[in-house]
């Protein structure tokens, strides 16, 4: 019993991937991170990029798994010396869910969308090592995004969203510090 029902269950899954509608959407944008305070120094905001694809697979209801490389900047304010920029290079791979509220072919279509990512550090160039010593990042980053999207034109959009940080960003400290990033994102949207 237990395998007709998981092969009926995959099997509608199979159908229903199959036969919805599959956007790819390049994308560029601009970001903004914060981590929150440590003992040591504050990090403060500037502005950042990021470039990237995702899938979105369905119309009304989708899943829409991606991958973007993010460039992250932000002002480090040590307690005892002075400021230096911390730049950041990450793969980051969300896969959200979303409803859109207008059709495919419509005009224009409102979106929300949620959903995991996990970020992996490619590079990190602190302006100043010494701000730095005994701080190495994690191996994964977890984060957690809500967002608004608009559809228009039927080929172009743009995303508004909000990454809360869900894991520490470096190793071995005492204090919690998150990543949480805001971020927008526009580019095309090709149907298949």
């Amino acid at each position: 019993m237990k395998k007709i029902l998981f092969s009926s269950v995959f099997a509608w899954l199979l159908f229903g991937v199959v036969n919805a509608q599959i956007t790819l959407r390049p994308f560029v944008g601009l970001n903004s991170s914060t981590i929150t305070e440590l003992d040591s120094a504050n990090f403060k905001s500037k502005i950042g990029y990021q470039l990237g694809a995702d899938v979105q697979i369905g119309t009304k209801f989708y899943v829409q798994p991606g991958i973007q490389f993010e460039f992250v900047k932000n002002r480090i304010q040590p307690r005892v010396l002075q400021e230096s920029d911390y730049r950041r290079t990450n793969l980051r791979i969300p896969v959200m869910v979303g409803y859109s509220f207008g059709g495919v072919d419509a005009a224009w279509a409102a979106r929300v969308f949620t959903g995991p990512n996990a970020t992996f550090n490619l590079s990190n160039k602190p302006e100043d090592e010494s701000a730095f010593e005994n701080l190495d990042l994690n191996n994964i980053i977890w984060g957690w995004n809500a967002g608004v999207g608009v559809d228009f034109l039927s080929i172009l959009f743009v995303d508004l969203g909000y990454q809360f940080g869900l894991s520490d960003v470096f190793k071995d400290l005492n204090s919690s510090h998150r990543n949480n990033l805001f971020y927008a994102n526009a580019g095309l949207r090709v149907r298949f």
